[in-house]
Formats: C-alpha cells, structure tokens, sequence
C-alpha cells in the first residue's frame, strides 16, 4: 500500500505508560512531560516527526493523560493531533497500539515513542525506504554501545542477504543491531496484533511480524536517539543534546 496522494504518513505516538523507574520524576509529572535540558521528553519526539516531514500525529494517552493533552494542546509543534486513549495503560504496551487503530485504518503509519528522543533522520530514513507492499520496517543502529544500554536495549538479528529482520527481543544472544523504537507499519501489522494476546508487551507483536516475514530493518547508524527508562537515562539524554545530538 502506498502513502497518501501528498506523500504523507500519519504517526502514533505511543505516551500512555506511568514511567514507574524514574522515580519520583514521575508521582506527579507523567513521563512525557518530564523535562530533558529544560523541554518534555515527548517535545523532541514531536519536533523530530515535523522536521522529518510528517503533518499529523495521533498521541495514545494513559497516565496522566489529561495533563499530557493539555500540555500539547498549548503548544502542537507545528502538527495536527489527535489523541486515543489507553485506560488501561499500567497493563502491556499492545493495548496502546490497539487504542491507536482507530486513527489509522488500513494507511500505513509510523510508530514511535514518547520517551525515545530521535532525530529527525531516523525519521526520513525509514520514510525514504518505504515502497509499494513494503514489508513493516524498524530502524535499527548497529554502532556499538556500552554493555549497559545494550543490556537494556531491544536487540535485533538481520538477515544480511535481504534485509529482513530474523529475531528480535532483550535477550536474544545473537545479534546485529539495537531498535531505536521507530517503525513504519503497513497494514500487515494488524493481523499480527490478533493474533498476539490482547494484553502483551509489542515485542510479542514484532515476533509474529518476524514469523511472517513482515519485518524488515532500516540501518539508521549515525543518526542520535536515545530510549529514557532511568535516572541515569535522562542524564545521558542530556549529555547527549549537550554534544549536538537528537535535537
């Protein structure tokens, strides 16, 4: 399936968990809002999708959700949005993505995080690898990382001869690269939603696509991003910006 006419792509935005690991951060602040170099997490998400080219965002609300909302209706960052909700936010992440099927059809879609900081070339980068009955794609960074993100990080093994990602998870042991949290779907990734359990984790999902042959990975080695979980994750986030990257 193919993009709109004017070549645009809706995004989801995935906002709706309570970022229980950073603490105190967040007994008052819901994740998206917490600030990184003195601007919300979900800010660079917004502001990466807009300079990549995308026009219209849908942002799946949970915890806190209405100050999330309030939040962003005062400032959009130059897209139109729109919202779903996820009541059920504390339970797994593929009720968020469920929750967002309604402000997508059958278009293709990108997904991404609301506390995965990117830059606006991991964006473009999937975009510009987007064809007519695409595979679902994944972008991926194969640089090497310090043993304690990787630790934490989303791993992904590659079939080298036709790009199409083999096996992802935590804790696979053979692997090529990390996932950098940004997807393009197409529609394929609906199926593989029903036929994962209601309430799973999205790696429950990505698997299916995998088993399918419907996952395909986009190297974006070189581009900044960053996935914030801890403490220690928004000070390194904030190194980061300090040194140039995914702003």
């Amino acid at each position: 399936m193919e993009f709109p006419p004017d070549g645009s792509v809706r995004a989801v935005v995935l906002a709706a968990g309570d970022g229980g690991r950073l603490g105190a951060h967040t007994a008052r602040t819901p994740k998206p809002l917490v600030p990184v170099d003195g601007r919300p997490i979900i800010s660079y998400t917004l502001d990466a999708l807009r300079q990549a080219g995308v026009r219209e965002a849908a942002v799946v609300l949970g915890y806190r959700g209405v100050q999330v909302r309030d939040a962003l209706l005062r400032e959009s960052h130059g897209l139109r949005l729109d919202y779903a909700w996820n009541a059920e936010f504390h339970r797994g992440a593929s009720l968020s993505l469920r929750a967002a099927r309604s402000c997508v059809g059958m278009a293709p879609f990108l997904m991404v995080m609301a506390d995965h900081m990117l830059s606006p070339g991991i964006i473009r980068r999937l975009l510009a690898a987007w064809r007519p009955n695409s595979p679902s794609l994944v972008a991926t960074d194969a640089a090497p990382w310090h043993a304690a993100y990787v630790d934490e990080a989303t791993r992904v093994a590659i079939d080298p001869r036709t790009g199409l990602v083999t096996a992802i998870g935590k804790h696979i042991q053979r692997w090529d690269a990390l996932d950098t949290g940004a997807f393009l779907f197409s529609p394929s990734v609906w199926p593989a939603v029903e036929a994962a359990p209601a309430d799973c984790e999205l790696g429950e999902i990505y698997a299916r696509l995998v088993e399918t042959r419907q996952l395909a990975a986009v190297d974006v080695t070189g581009e900044s991003w960053y996935d914030i979980d801890t403490e220690e994750d928004l000070a390194a986030a904030g190194e980061m910006l300090a040194a140039g990257g995914a702003a």
